[in-house]
């Protein structure tokens, strides 16, 4: 299963011209403009009260501190970690002052056999959540770029580019994977750089945080994509998680020389990286990265046991500095 979870990785090409990710290798297509200024979180909650007692048992009144992500937050070093992004999908249809939408017969992106839709059937906000659902249908000609993708299958994809970037920080997601165990749907939580600095992919990296193919439903793949990666060594192959298909969180903390990436707050991968020469790390990973949510389909395990609708649902997306 590894040999071909490595393969794939290796190949994982995804073909575009604009929108959320960068050109296909070889693309004449001019490199992306650079992200607009964060979008402004959500206004913050109110804070809440808790009783607590000093040491001589009297009562004193406590309050527990909040920004706009929720409570606030740790570094190691004792100093906080500051609200930059949140999306609690709340709203009865998506933020687009922060999100925008991949639709790959305007922005010539694909992954695999899916022509990504700006539809309800494939985006939409449902209980407090993001759903984005791959489908099944009639056959359809979905132009990418030049040419033509002739495929039954669409998909939602939404990210962060032209209206939220950042280097460095924590980056955390809450979300469930589709209720499948056959191969052919594939999604995650992942970042790509919003300018080819150092190149088309993978020369200016690509950050997966939490990658999921459905015939390997309980491997949730962190991995870090440049020119020089090794798969064995740049991959987090036991980040794992027995129950996909409910909620947990998945969260990166990205440093100038070191990423760690979490599931429930328990450290499941930590890496630094070494590019091909001419690059030094911490190139290429010392400039502005985007956030994408995805559920598409793969040809890797698809047949006719590959049940749809398949849904993925994110209960919320936050950035912190």
């Amino acid at each position: 299963m590894r040999g071909r979870l490595r393969r794939l990785l290796v190949g994982a090409v995804v073909v575009g011209a604009t929108g959320i990710a960068a050109p296909t290798i070889g693309a004449t297509t001019a490199p992306a403009a650079p992200a607009a200024s964060p979008a402004a979180p959500a206004p913050a909650r109110a804070t809440t009260a808790a009783t607590s007692y000093d040491a001589a048992g009297t009562p004193e009144h406590r309050v527990q501190r909040r920004d706009k992500c929720g409570p606030v937050l740790r570094k190691p070093s004792g100093r906080r970690w500051r609200c930059s992004f949140v999306d609690n999908f709340g709203k009865k249809e998506l933020d687009r002052s922060r999100w925008i939408i991949q639709h790959t017969a305007k922005t010539g992106f694909k992954t695999g056999r899916t022509c990504y839709r700006d539809s309800p059937d494939n985006i939409a906000q449902r209980d407090g959540a993001l759903v984005l659902t791959a489908r099944k249908g009639r056959w359809i000609n979905c132009r990418f770029g030049p040419r033509w993708l002739r495929t039954k299958f669409t998909g939602g994809m939404i990210g962060t580019k032209g209206k939220f970037s950042q280097k460095y920080g924590r980056f955390e997601v809450r979300m469930k994977f589709p209720e499948h165990q056959t191969g052919g749907v594939h999604g995650g939580f992942w970042m790509f750089p919003v300018e080819a600095t150092y190149g088309p992919w993978p020369h200016s990296g690509e950050i997966d945080v939490a990658e999921w193919w459905s015939y390997d439903h309980t491997l949730v793949l962190p991995s870090l994509h440049f020119e020089g990666r090794d798969p064995d060594v740049d991959s987090g192959w036991d980040c794992r998680v027995e129950d996909p298909d409910v909620f947990h969180t998945y969260t990166l903390v990205w440093q100038r020389a070191r990423m760690q990436f979490l599931i429930d707050g328990t450290a499941c991968f930590t890496t630094t990286w070494e590019p091909d020469h001419p690059l030094r790390a911490p190139q290429p990973f010392d400039h502005r990265f985007s956030m994408i949510l995805n559920v598409g389909v793969q040809d890797q395990g698809l047949s006719a046991r590959t049940t749809f609708p398949a849904e993925l649902l994110v209960d919320y997306a936050k950035a912190w500095r």
